[in-house]
């Protein structure tokens, strides 16, 4: 993970430098490309990029997936995130959900997302009565305006194990909200509500 983190920062510089200076020097475009090659490289080998403390868990370290921003309507949100801050939109169907229940459990209200190419924001219409309908403990679009913040992991039923043994209480949204994803919800110890999702094979 420090050798990925390292190899990410000299990328950053190296690209710095080449927006003000490749046109003048076309050679360094070539030294870009090595670092890129590199990084592909090392990712390719080490698609978990444990470090050796995380070596023996069963589950890949959650890494940052999203942060959700709740609020009355999310127009607003979207223009920010999309025209100011120059994210891209994603496309709805790239998240297939799975909609409310005839019992009422999940949440069908509008959402936009929008990438930067590394993570993730999910821009979520207020929901206060998803709890409640879902018979859970933790609402993740009912407060605002960070709803949660994701991470995504490659074994949920490792990871659930892992939050048990530290004493960690969770609610478990399996698939009500998106249909590819096992979700479950917690708090750190302030308060903020975390997701950690597994993507379903």
């Amino acid at each position: 993970a420090l050798a990925h983190a390292r190899l990410r920062e000299q990328l950053a510089s190296v690209k710095q430098q080449l927006r003000s200076l490749e046109t003048a020097h076309p050679e360094l475009r070539e030294s870009r490309d090595c670092l890129e090659d590199e990084l592909k490289t090392l990712v390719a080998a080490n698609p978990d990029l444990r470090s050796e403390r995380h070596a023996s868990d069963a589950f890949a370290p959650p890494k940052l997936h999203h942060i959700n921003v709740v609020s009355r309507e999310v127009t607003g949100l979207l223009e920010f995130y999309r025209d100011v801050l120059r994210m891209d939109e994603m496309p709805i169907e790239m998240f297939p959900r799975t909609g409310m229940t005839a019992a009422g459990a999940g949440s069908d209200v509008p959402i936009s997302f929008t990438t930067d190419g590394h993570m993730q924001m999910h821009l979520a219409t207020r929901d206060l009565g998803v709890a409640f309908r879902s018979g859970e403990a933790i609402n993740p679009i009912g407060v605002g305006p960070i709803g949660h913040i994701a991470f995504r992991t490659d074994d949920i039923d490792a990871f659930k194990r892992h939050l048990d043994a530290h004493g960690v209480q969770y609610a478990d949204y399996g698939t009500r909200f998106a249909r590819d994803w096992h979700q479950i919800f917690f708090l750190d110890p302030e308060g903020v509500i975390i997701e950690v999702h597994a993507v379903l094979r």
